[in-house]
């Protein structure tokens, strides 16, 4: 018979809390990326896939269209990387990498996780990296 030991006791417990921790949810970074790729793919039904049914509604085929060749003018695409976290108001930014160009990205989250508010600041012009 194995003797119990404390530390393996403790870190299946804080294994077990992790996994259950979240529910399942889908992280605010992954649904804010998938989201802005869409965008930057023109991808209408992809990018309104993370939004509530308000900001679904606002949302045009047309403007999609529009900011997606403004995005594709300062190169492909690279990813994000979180700025601010405000968990308890749902904001949260991000700075999206492109090619030519970083720019912010806001978000609001709703309390069932969609996203209920969303910003990209686009430049007026590149304005090449060093």
């Amino acid at each position: 018979m194995r003797a119990f030991n404390p530390r393996t006791a403790a870190g299946v417990i804080v294994l077990a809390l992790c996994a259950c921790g979240n529910g399942g949810a889908t992280s605010p970074q992954k649904a804010i990326d998938a989201t802005t790729q869409a965008v930057y793919n023109d991808d209408l039904n992809a990018m309104q896939a993370h939004f509530d049914d308000a900001l679904r509604k606002d949302v045009t085929l047309g403007g999609v269209s529009t900011l997606s060749q403004k995005l594709h003018t300062f190169g492909a695409y690279k990813g994000l990387t979180q700025t601010v976290a405000d968990a308890s108001d749902g904001r949260y930014d991000y700075n999206a990498a492109f090619d030519n160009a970083t720019m912010a990205v806001h978000v609001r989250m709703d309390g069932d996780g969609r996203i209920a508010a969303y910003r990209i600041d686009v430049p007026q012009s590149v304005v090449a990296r060093k």
